[in-house]
């Protein structure tokens, strides 16, 4: 359902992507009770990208100023506050630091340097499924926040796409089984 867009100036390699993936649905899907099978991260190399701060381009003087950011578009909305997203962003900036710096020094090619959170997801169609936030029956809106409520109408579903032999749904299933 959301779509993590990670623009990194310093290479980060498989095992940092990997982690960071991981520990960006880990906090968005429990946060939100949002299945991780419909989290989406995108890594985007942007060393070679002309980046503008200020209305001036991005100087990198030594490799002391790379742009590193991560863009999330979400559906905002129902149940979710401004709160919520405060507290992602300062999830998802933990969880770079921890990932890409550990234990050293922050410097300015290591920092992200923003995060935004855009609530910008109005419809979608993932995995065969609309996301929630659409009229299900004249009585029922199902919206950003109902995550719950959304899981519970297309249990069916799922699990017949799990017993098909579809892995994803597999573990998905599991992991609603889990959670």
């Amino acid at each position: 359902m959301p779509l993590y867009e990670i623009e990194h100036g310093l290479p980060l390699d498989q095992i940092q992507r990997d982690e960071l993936a991981q520990a960006i649905t880990h906090t968005h899907s429990r946060k939100f009770a949002t299945p991780s099978l419909f989290v989406n991260v995108k890594f985007t190399d942007t060393s070679n990208q002309h980046n503008y701060i200020a209305g001036k381009e991005a100087e990198f003087h030594l490799d002391q100023r790379k742009i590193n950011r991560i863009t999330a578009y979400v559906r905002a909305g129902g149940t979710r506050t401004r709160e919520d997203f405060d507290d992602l962003a300062l999830r998802i900036s933990e969880a770079w630091n921890q990932t890409v710096n550990g234990n050293q020094k922050v410097t300015k090619e290591r920092e992200l340097n923003r995060v935004f959170i855009m609530g910008a997801i109005t419809a979608g169609y993932e995995n065969g499924f609309l996301l929630p936030r659409r009229l299900i029956e004249p009585d029922m809106t199902i919206q950003a926040g109902d995550d719950a409520k959304w899981l519970e109408l297309n249990a069916p579903k799922f699990e017949e796409l799990a017993r098909q032999g579809d892995q994803d749904f597999k573990e998905m299933v599991e992991e609603m089984r889990t959670r």
